[in-house]
C-alpha cells in the first residue's frame, strides 16, 4: 500500500505541477526527446540550477517515471523534511553520499537500480557549477560503466536553467530552456574511470549550442520572399520550387510546414538549427481566452506565432541567405483582418498603422485596447504581448483565384474544406490581399502578381529567383557565411 500511495503522488506531483511549470511556465524546448530508450539507461548532463533534474525528468513519458530516478545527494536533499520529501519521494530520487564513511561505496544505489532496470539522472560534475561553465566530471561516471558494462549512457546538454532559476535566486523566470539531446552510446568498461568520465564529457559539450558570433559589422538581413493567396496547394507548390533555385545561389529557408531547407544539393526539410518559439501552449491558451478566430483559431495562432518567430529569428543573416514563406504572418493577418474583422471597411491609413503594430514599429494605445481586443484579438495579442515582430517582405507573390474554382479544386482533391472556406468569404478575402498587395507597392514592397489556375510552378519560381537575386545584388554582396 505504503508503494501504490508513493507511486501516485509521484504521479500527481509531475502531472499537476512539474510538467505543467516546465511546459507553460518555463518553456522548454527539445531536441532529439526520442532519443531516450526505453529500457535502463544513465542520462548525464551539465548542472547549473535545481530545475535541471525536473527538465529530464520531463524526457521520461508519465508512464517510466516509476522507474526514473534522479541522483540527489544525501548530504543537501535530506537536511530538511521538506527537501526529503520534494527529493525523495516526489521527485523519486536516489540519494547518495558525496562523503561516504571509511569502506562504503556511495556509487552501490545507483549500481543496484542500473542493474533492476531503472533509468537514473545523473550529473556529474557533482554539484551546479558556476553559469555557463562546465566543470571537469568527476569519476563517478567512468567507476559506474565499469561496474555496469553496457550500460547506455544518454548525454544532454541543458541551455537556459542557468538564467531561469540561478543559485540564490529566489523565484525562477520563464526565459526559455533547450533541452539537446545525444544518441545513446556505451563506453569500453576496461578504460581508467577518469578518461571515461571525460569522454562522456566531451559527448556532453558536443550538444552545446555555437558560441555566439564575435562582435562586428552586422550581416544584412536575408532577402525574403512570400508566396501568398487563398489556395494552399499552388502556394506551396510555388514556395518550394522558389526555395530549390534560390537555395542554388546560396542557402535558402523556407517557412512552410513544416520546415524546409535549400542549398547546391536540394530541397529538404529543415534539421534543426532554427530558433523557434519556446512554447505552443501558452500562446495557445492565450487565443482561446481572447477567442482568435477562423485561420487564426487558438492552436492555429500558436503555429502562425511559431513561423513568425522563426521568421524574426532569422533577421541577423547568419543563418539563411534567402527566405521563401509558403504565406506572411504579416500579408495573411492584415489580408484576414481586412476581410473579416473590418469587412472591408480599412482606409489605407488604418491599414498601414495596423502594419505598424503587426511588425512592432508602434505600440497600439492603451486607450484602444479594448476596440482591438473585440474587433482584432490577433493583432492585440501580438502587440500587447510582443509575441512576435511580423516582417515585411522584399518581394510578395500574390496568386490570384477563383472562389468557386478554388473551391472546386480543393473538393476534386480530396482536402476537407474548413468553416470560413466559403465562396464569399474567399472572394473577400481575396480582395483584402489585393488592398494590402497595393499598400505594399506603395510602400516600396516589389508585388508579382500570378493566375493560380494555370501556374507553371518552375517558370514562375524562376521569375521570382531573379527578382530576389536581383534584389540581393543591389543589397551588396552576401555576408560571409551565409553562402
Amino acid at each position: 500500500m505504503r508503494r501504490l500511495l508513493r507511486r501516485a503522488a509521484l504521479l500527481a506531483f509531475h502531472a499537476a505541477f512539474v510538467r505543467p511549470v516546465v511546459r507553460w511556465f518555463v518553456g522548454v524546448r527539445y531536441r532529439r526527446k526520442g532519443f531516450v530508450p526505453e529500457g535502463p539507461c544513465l542520462v548525464v548532463s551539465n548542472h547549473n540550477s535545481h530545475l535541471d533534474a525536473a527538465v529530464l525528468m520531463t524526457l521520461f513519458p508519465m508512464r517510466r517515471l516509476p522507474h526514473a530516478h534522479p541522483v540527489a545527494a544525501a548530504d543537501y536533499f535530506g537536511k530538511t523534511w521538506f527537501r526529503r520529501t520534494v527529493a525523495m519521494m516526489l521527485m523519486n530520487g536516489i540519494p547518495i553520499e558525496r562523503t561516504p564513511r571509511a569502506g562504503e561505496d556511495p556509487l552501490q544505489p545507483m549500481i543496484a537500480a542500473l542493474e533492476s532496470g531503472e533509468a537514473l539522472i545523473f550529473f556529474p560534475e557533482g554539484s551546479r557549477g558556476e553559469p555557463g561553465v562546465v566543470a571537469p566530471f568527476r569519476s563517478g561516471v567512468g567507476r559506474l560503466v565499469q561496474a555496469v558494462p553496457g550500460l547506455l549512457i544518454v548525454p544532454v546538454f541543458l541551455s537556459g536553467p542557468e538564467r531561469v532559476w540561478p543559485r540564490g535566486q529566489a523565484v525562477p523566470l520563464p526565459l526559455g530552456i533547450d533541452a539537446n539531446v545525444g544518441k545513446p552510446r556505451t563506453y569500453a568498461s576496461d578504460g581508467e574511470a577518469r578518461e571515461i568520465a571525460e569522454s562522456v564529457r566531451r559527448d556532453v559539450l558536443a550538444l552545446a549550442p555555437p558560441p555566439p558570433p564575435v562582435p562586428g559589422p552586422r550581416p544584412r538581413p536575408p532577402i525574403r520572399a512570400a508566396v501568398c493567396g487563398i489556395e494552399p496547394e499552388p502556394r506551396d507548390a510555388l514556395l518550394v520550387a522558389t526555395a530549390r533555385r534560390l537555395g542554388a545561389h546560396g542557402f535558402t529557408v523556407g517557412l512552410s510546414d513544416p520546415a524546409v531547407e535549400a542549398d547546391e544539393g536540394g530541397v529538404r526539410e529543415a534539421g534543426g538549427g532554427i530558433p523557434v518559439a519556446r512554447s505552443r501552449a501558452w500562446i495557445g491558451l492565450l487565443a482561446r481566452i481572447f477567442r482568435t478566430g477562423g485561420l487564426y483559431r487558438g492552436y492555429r495562432f500558436a503555429e502562425m506565432v511559431e513561423k513568425a518567430r522563426m521568421d524574426e529569428a532569422l533577421e541577423d543573416g547568419r543563418t539563411a541567405r534567402f527566405v521563401a514563406g509558403g504565406g506572411s504572418a504579416l500579408v495573411d493577418l492584415l489580408a484576414w483582418a481586412e476581410a473579416d474583422l473590418y469587412r472591408g471597411v480599412f482606409d489605407e491609413r488604418e491599414l498601414l498603422r495596423v502594419l505598424h503594430y503587426l511588425s512592432g514599429e508602434r505600440r497600439i494605445p492603451f486607450l484602444q485596447w479594448w476596440r482591438f481586443v473585440r474587433k482584432a484579438p490577433e493583432v492585440w495579442l501580438l502587440n500587447a504581448f510582443d509575441l512576435a515582430h511580423l516582417k515585411v517582405p522584399g518581394i510578395c507573390v500574390l496568386l490570384r483565384s477563383s472562389p468557386a474554382a478554388a473551391l472546386e479544386r480543393a473538393r476534386t482533391r480530396g482536402r476537407t474544406l474548413e468553416a470560413h472556406e466559403t465562396r464569399v468569404f474567399l472572394a473577400m478575402l481575396q480582395e483584402g490581399y489585393g488592398r494590402v498587395a497595393a499598400l505594399l507597392r506603395r510602400r516600396g514592397v516589389e508585388v508579382l502578381e500570378y493566375d493560380a489556375a494555370d501556374l507553371d510552378a518552375e517558370a514562375v519560381s524562376a521569375e521570382v529567383a531573379a527578382h530576389c537575386l536581383r534584389l540581393d545584388a543591389a543589397a551588396g554582396a552576401p555576408a560571409a557565411g551565409t553562402t
